[in-house]
């Protein structure tokens, strides 16, 4: 019995660093694109609280009919919008799952997960710190 416990639980953090890994490389890759560090606590927190999303000044959508050429043709304003709100979203929900990590497996594995979901990171060629690192300050101040 104590095994399929166990099992269950290597199942369960192994999934989560999966999830940690994709969502991260996101995150990152978006950083990338807008041009926002996510290096440290205080960049990733910045870009939580401050994220000003731009009015798009021209709209370019016409009608109910997704698939116009006007709307093929989106403009990089109306792209960096989305992609910023995009990145907002995912950093808060990364703070989310690293939360619910903590209680349901701990600080010490939580830490584990997501150091090895940001070694995962940097061998695909990304910077050290480019998935937000640490997006919950909580994790460090329950060690």
């Amino acid at each position: 019995m104590h095994s399929k416990n166990s099992s269950h639980a290597s199942q369960e953090t192994d999934r989560a660093r999966s999830s940690l890994e994709e969502l991260d490389a996101r995150i990152a890759r978006l950083s990338i694109a807008l041009r926002v560090p996510l290096s440290n606590d205080m960049e990733v927190q910045e870009a939580i609280k401050n994220f000003e999303v731009p009015s798009v000044s021209q709209e370019r959508r016409v009608g109910t009919e997704r698939r116009t050429p006007e709307r093929l043709a989106m403009g990089p304003e109306r792209r960096a919008s989305i992609q910023r709100s995009e990145l907002r979203a995912l950093l808060v929900m990364r703070y989310g799952i690293e939360r619910q990590l903590v209680e349901r497996v701990g600080v010490t594995l939580t830490r584990e997960i997501i150091e090895t979901a940001a070694h995962s990171l940097e061998r695909h060629g990304f910077e050290r710190g480019a998935g937000g690192l640490l997006v919950n300050r909580d994790i460090d101040n329950k060690s």
